[in-house]
């Protein structure tokens, strides 16, 4: 496959053009960019992937009312299937369902965020209101083997009320999510982004299930797991 050919099929795409109206041409453009960059590395290169799931991927986004460009509500992921072709797949990005809560609680504060060894994070809770502190340790030296799980924050008026809430999620807890993925590769080349992925859910789950846009966006990303397998937990070793 070319970007010359994904260009020319994504352009002329009958069913984009029903899709996005007038925003077509300038949000085909920005997608490009996104395919472009994706050229410097053989393993996420989206330039070979079929233009047709290329479009179709662009459909489901907008279907769910995201966005694939720079403000990353979702992502197109290469992969390659059994018969060696390669696909673009669609994955959901942490800041598509806080753009879905925003959409709901316009005012709304989202922070999710990993904890890594080290870090001192801890919970206060009074009546509707929760805070958090979070004191890390050392932020530029930061690996994935460190992590020890993570939280989601949000705030939020209803009425003229404050609400606000933190969920966490362990390590062993997220461990167990991506041990239900049907594609492992995405999480171990973009396990921050994924680990996140499932810390918002759950507060969206508990919180925010009543959401249309929410449910859509937690139904599409199901797709990518197996949620009836059984994932033992992993055994930690002490040195």
């Amino acid at each position: 496959m070319t970007l010359q050919l994904i260009e020319n099929t994504l352009t002329n795409s009958e069913i984009l053009k029903v899709t996005l109206g007038s925003n077509k041409d300038k949000y085909i453009v920005s997608i490009l960019n996104e395919i472009k960059k994706s050229a410097s590395d053989e393993k996420k290169d989206l330039t070979k992937c079929t233009p047709q799931s290329i479009e179709s991927a662009i459909k489901q986004a907008c279907d769910l009312q995201l966005e694939i460009d720079g403000r990353q509500h979702c992502h197109l992921v290469k992969y390659v299937d059994r018969n060696g072709k390669s696909n673009a797949n669609l994955q959901i990005g942490y800041r598509g369902f806080i753009y879905a809560i925003k959409r709901a609680y316009p005012d709304a504060n989202i922070d999710c965020k990993l904890v890594y060894k080290g870090d001192v994070f801890t919970i206060k809770s009074e009546g509707d209101a929760t805070t958090f502190s979070l004191e890390v340790k050392d932020a530029f030296s930061r690996i994935q083997a460190d992590v020890i799980g993570g939280y989601c924050h949000i705030s939020y008026t209803v009425g003229n009320r404050l609400v606000s809430f933190c969920e966490t999620m362990s390590l062993a807890e997220i461990n167990k999510i991506k041990g239900k993925a049907k594609q492992d590769f995405i999480w171990k080349e973009w396990f921050e982004e994924k680990a996140k992925v499932a810390i918002i859910r759950r507060a969206c789950k508990i919180h925010f299930s009543g959401i249309q846009q929410i449910e859509k966006i937690t139904e599409f990303d199901n797709q990518d797991y197996d949620l009836e397998k059984v994932v033992e937990p992993e055994i930690e070793t002490i040195d």
